[in-house]
């Protein structure tokens, strides 16, 4: 671990570039923090946090060959679902919103600068202490900003693009993942989202890219059991199958969850008839990150709902990787981690339906 000293160096070299932009003059630590604290008020309760999709409109074969997506249960089948992905211009072109999180984004990663048409100047690395404080203190167009947590630094990125993210509404993209501000359980580190559109845990010494977010709080996961073999994400009404394919829908979920390629997990998800449901399908990327509570200790779905959880401890989600389109995404229910797969890969199933 790097001393008090080092970080002190670290930050003021990282406070003097930054504070001779206009945008961060006003600096105060202090205000900003408590700022952030009082406005980043999350989704009111009783509503529906509106979880934007993916964005990905095509669907791929195992050869990664384009194909007609009706019936195949892919994610690029099931669009504007549960909500639609949008992306807005604000504050003269220096942010975007992604409307249906109601999210807010820097435009340009630390160290680089909107001149009014692009971003210029490169990005910079630092670790997770320097990156909470400049969030914490930036000030750009009146907001007050944050670091991401892990859940909300998958909802603005796009699944259609092979870069992950749009040169169109992130110009010059650079290094487009960053910290986030969600700590990984029994490690000393920080979940870090990488620019394919996946997280891993990180420790927190080590230097990565900053991208800041302002806007409400998204929710930690809540979850109720149905008592029909289902559980449901309450935050976003996401119904989840409590076992995995081939264990017996028991209370305690007995038995082995087997291995499916991709292909065969779509079609055991698209083809199933449950609890007086046939609209069941694999879980899009993002929708992988809320059936999970990072805030858990041993695992990140709650053992008490989902028992022998470990028996399907990485489950396919119905997302292809864009930058790969012969591998798909898959989800790690211990420590948040995503994966990207070889669609022939031998992988866990585990089902969600609605909202």
């Amino acid at each position: 671990m790097k001393n008090p000293k080092s970080l002190g160096v670290i930050f003021l070299i990282s406070f003097n570039l930054w504070n001779c932009e206009a945008e961060h003059k006003n600096y105060n630590l202090e205000t900003s923090v408590l700022l952030a604290l009082t406005s980043a008020a999350s989704v009111p309760p009783g509503s529906l946090f509106k979880l934007p999709d993916s964005n990905q409109t095509n669907c791929y074969d195992t050869s990664g060959a384009t194909r007609a997506c009706a019936g195949t249960g892919e994610d690029g089948e099931v669009t504007n679902t549960p909500a639609p992905f949008s992306l807005q211009l604000q504050d003269s072109g220096e942010t975007i919103l992604e409307e249906s999180s109601g999210l807010t984004w820097q435009r340009c990663l630390f160290g680089m600068i909107w001149n009014g048409s692009t971003c210029i100047g490169s990005s910079l690395n630092v670790y997770w202490q320097v990156a909470n404080a400049y969030c914490n203190s930036l000030t750009t167009a009146g907001r007050s900003w944050r670091l991401p947590t892990a859940r909300e630094s998958v909802l603005f990125g796009d699944h259609s693009q092979t870069t992950f993210l749009s040169n169109t509404y992130f110009p010059n993209l650079q290094a487009a993942g960053g910290w986030t501000s969600t700590p990984a359980v029994g490690f000393f580190g920080r979940y870090l989202f990488y620019a394919v559109g996946s997280i891993s845990a990180m420790d927190e010494t080590n230097n990565f890219p900053v991208r800041c977010v302002s806007g409400p709080k998204v929710p930690n996961a809540s979850f109720t059991d149905m008592g029909d073999g289902t559980v449901q994400e309450d935050n976003t009404g996401l119904l989840i199958k409590k076992c995995a394919y081939s264990q017996a829908d028991d209370a305690t979920c007995t038995g082995s969850a087997n291995a499916l390629t991709w292909q065969q997990a779509l079609d055991y998800c698209n083809n199933l008839n449950f609890a007086s449901r046939t609209d069941w399908r694999l879980p899009s990327v993002r929708e992988s990150y809320f059936i999970l509570e990072p805030s858990l200790t041993s695992s990140n779905l709650p053992l008490s709902l989902f028992p022998n959880s470990s028996q399907a401890s990485i489950a396919w989600t119905g997302t292809t990787a864009n930058n790969a389109l012969t591998n798909a995404h898959a989800q790690m229910v211990y420590q948040l981690n995503s994966y990207s797969k070889s669609d022939t890969s031998s992988v866990r199933a585990r089902c969600v339906a609605g909202p």
